[in-house]
């Protein structure tokens, strides 16, 4: 890894500490994201600087596909890859190409959300998906399901709009 991909990392870690892991009135409370926290500190991020564009394709063989295998082989919770070029894509297309990716990666029970530093996805005027580079996390739906359940029993979804709801698959079938 070289100074420029630790920085990257760095400056996402700062994100995270600073503004996914931080409790928040929107979520009842609770952080961005309640489960990131405990993630980072045992270690289970599995980071990845890889470039992507709306040109990037999703073939076995692909740059991306292999840290998507290396990853699915792993012990590690969570994958983060992030696109060190911040112009690169557009939010939008980033977007896009998640859904693409999750259309290839969803035979192996995975998922992917994306993050971008101009991202609109909000809750109550929040945004919470607003990184300092363009990327996507790739986890687990068997492990996302629970712990997204477990969060039902809270005040975190309720700020949320039936459509917000409804793309994340809640309330469940």
């Amino acid at each position: 890894m070289n100074e420029s991909d630790t920085e990257i990392i760095e400056s996402t870690l700062r994100w995270m500490t600073e503004f996914v892991e931080l409790p928040h009135p929107v979520f009842g409370d609770l952080p961005v994201c309640p489960f990131t926290k405990t993630a980072r500190l045992a270690n289970q991020i599995l980071f990845k600087i890889k470039p992507f564009s709306t040109l990037t394709e999703f073939d076995r063989n692909s740059a991306i596909m292999q840290s998507i295998y290396e990853f699915y082989n792993s012990d590690f919770e969570i994958m983060l890859v992030i696109n060190p070029e911040k112009t690169a894509i557009s939010a939008p297309q980033t977007q896009a190409l998640i859904e693409k990716l999750n259309n290839n990666i969803s035979e192996l029970g995975l998922l992917a959300f994306h993050v971008h530093p101009d991202e609109d996805f909000n809750i109550d005027g929040l945004h919470t998906r607003r990184a300092p580079y363009p990327g996507f996390t790739v986890q687990a739906n068997s492990q996302l399901k629970p712990v997204s359940d477990s969060l039902l029993k809270t005040e975190y979804y309720r700020n949320w709009t039936a459509q917000q709801l409804k793309y994340f698959g809640i309330p469940r079938n």
